[in-house]
C-alpha cells in the first residue's frame, strides 16, 4: 500500500513538473506604461458572430493577426439601453494586445444584470466554440482555459453575477461603473478589477461599485479603481481621453491573471501605479 501511495505521489509530482516545464515564458517586448496605454503590437480583424446561443443577440468578435500559440478570450456586454457600439473600443484595444474579444448585444436593451451575466457566460462558450469551428479564423487558436468577462453599468453587474456563479470557469472579471443595487458577490473567487467614476450619478459609487467591491471576499484578488471626477461613462467609447489610462489597467489585469505574466504585476501593485495616482480618487487592493 505504501508503495502504491508513493507511486501515485511521484506520478503527481512528475505531472506537475511536466506541466510547469511546458508553460510558455512571457513573450514580446517588456511592457511599459506607454505600451499599455495604446493599441498593442498586433494588427486586428473582426467579424460578425451570429449568436449560437439564445442568451444574447448579435456580436462582433475582434482578434489579433499573426499570433503564435493560443490566446485567451474576453466576453463584454453593454449597459441598460446600450448596444455594442457604446463599448466596442474595448474589442479593438484588447485584440491588439493579443486577445479574442466578443462584444455583444443583449436580446433586450432593458435586460437586468443577472440576465446579462448569463449572456456573458454564453459569450464565453461561443469563444470556446470558435476554437473548434473549422471555418473560424480562430480555429485552434483559443485557449479555452483562459476566459474573462467585462461589462458596463448593468453589464458590469452582469460581469459580477457571472463571476459570482461561475468563478471556476473564469480567469478574471472587470466590471466598470457597475449597476446592481444591494448586490452581494461573496462567492467570487476569480480576480476582479472594479472600475468606478467618483462623480457617477447613475450608479452612485457608495451604493454600487464600492459596495460590490466590499462584498467580494477578502481572500479574492481584487482591486478598486475610482477615477477622480469620473462619470458613469468613464470606460465607454465617449470617454476617449481616458482610454489610455483605463485600458492600461484592464490590460495589465488580464495579462497578470489570465496569462500569468508576472511582468505586469508592478503596473497594478507596484511603483508604476504611482505615476497615475493623481487620476484616482481612490485605489484599493488586496494583493
Amino acid at each position: 500500500m505504501q508503495l502504491l501511495k508513493f507511486s501515485a505521489m511521484a506520478l503527481l509530482s512528475f505531472t506537475l513538473a511536466a506541466c510547469a516545464a511546458t508553460q510558455s515564458a512571457p513573450t514580446g517586448a517588456a511592457p511599459t506604461v506607454a505600451s499599455l496605454s495604446r493599441n498593442g503590437a498586433y494588427a486586428i480583424r473582426s467579424y460578425i458572430s451570429l449568436p449560437d446561443a439564445s442568451e444574447y443577440g448579435n456580436a462582433t468578435i475582434y482578434y489579433p493577426l499573426d499570433i503564435s500559440g493560443s490566446i485567451g478570450g474576453v466576453a463584454i456586454v453593454p449597459g441598460f439601453t446600450e448596444t455594442q457600439r457604446h463599448i466596442n473600443w474595448w474589442g479593438s484595444r484588447l485584440a491588439s494586445h493579443g486577445y479574442a474579444v466578443l462584444v455583444m448585444d443583449t436580446n433586450d436593451v432593458r435586460d437586468r444584470p443577472d440576465v446579462r451575466g448569463e449572456a456573458l457566460m454564453a459569450g464565453v462558450r461561443t469563444l470556446r466554440n470558435e476554437n473548434t469551428r473549422r471555418d473560424s479564423p480562430l480555429y485552434r487558436k483559443i485557449d479555452s482555459r483562459k476566459m474573462s468577462v467585462m461589462g458596463h453599468s448593468m453589464g458590469g453587474g452582469g460581469a459580477l453575477h457571472a463571476a459570482n456563479l461561475d468563478s471556476a470557469d473564469l480567469s478574471a472579471a472587470i466590471p466598470f461603473t457597475s449597476w446592481q443595487p444591494s448586490g452581494n458577490f461573496d462567492a467570487i473567487t476569480v480576480p476582479t478589477l472594479v472600475i468606478a467614476g467618483e462623480a457617477d450619478t447613475i450608479a452612485a459609487v457608495a451604493d454600487h461599485a464600492w459596495s460590490h467591491y466590499n462584498s467580494i471576499p477578502a481572500g479574492t484578488q481584487k482591486a478598486f479603481l475610482e477615477i477622480a471626477d469620473g462619470d458613469h461613462f468613464v470606460a465607454n467609447n465617449s470617454a476617449e481621453a481616458l482610454h489610455g489610462l483605463i485600458g492600461s489597467y484592464a490590460i495589465a489585469w488580464l495579462k497578470l491573471y489570465m496569462d500569468g505574466d508576472e511582468r505586469y504585476r508592478d503596473f497594478i501593485y507596484g511603483d508604476a501605479r504611482s505615476r497615475n495616482v493623481a487620476a484616482f480618487s481612490r485605489y484599493e487592493m488586496n494583493p
